[in-house]
């Protein structure tokens, strides 16, 4: 990263070194991988939701969502069904056990955000959530136009 980041070079790169502390929590939550880790947060979100519409939510090649997605139904903690209106399409949602996964590695992600948090001083804490609050807006925004067009 530059001696002096602009303000674009800062979010990527505060936003590639969480990204990367986060996979590494979730290395050891049931032994899931990345994207099936991806897939379990994301069904805690929206459940019931298409394998194509999960796939473009995520941003991950179809292929990679497919095989997680078949893990996962293997290990009884999704279940792929028809689509009711769609019969090309298999909708997605969380079992019982799935669930508890996917609160459980939520937990932990959030729980290791936390930490990361309590690292800053708390003089900075209400600065940090407003500037936060402000990214978190930015963000939503500008993913709904992106998706949108």
């Amino acid at each position: 990263m530059p001696s002096k980041p602009n303000s674009g070079s800062l979010v990527r790169e505060v936003s590639r070194l969480f990204v990367r502390s986060q996979r590494a929590q979730t290395s050891c939550v049931d032994g899931a991988s990345n994207v099936q880790c991806h897939v379990l947060t994301e069904l805690l979100r929206v459940d019931g939701i298409t394998q194509q519409a999960l796939a473009e939510r995520l941003s991950l090649d179809k292929a990679w969502i497919s095989r997680a997605v078949d893990s996962l139904v293997g290990d009884g903690v999704v279940s792929k069904v028809p689509h009711d209106l769609d019969k090309r399409s298999v909708q997605l949602s969380l079992t019982p056990l799935g669930r508890v996964r996917a609160e459980k590695l939520e937990q932990a992600l959030n729980t290791h955000a936390a930490q990361v948090f309590d690292s800053i001083p708390a003089e900075k804490h209400a600065q940090i959530m407003d500037s936060l609050a402000i990214l978190f807006e930015a963000l939503n925004k500008h993913t709904v136009e992106v998706t949108s067009e």
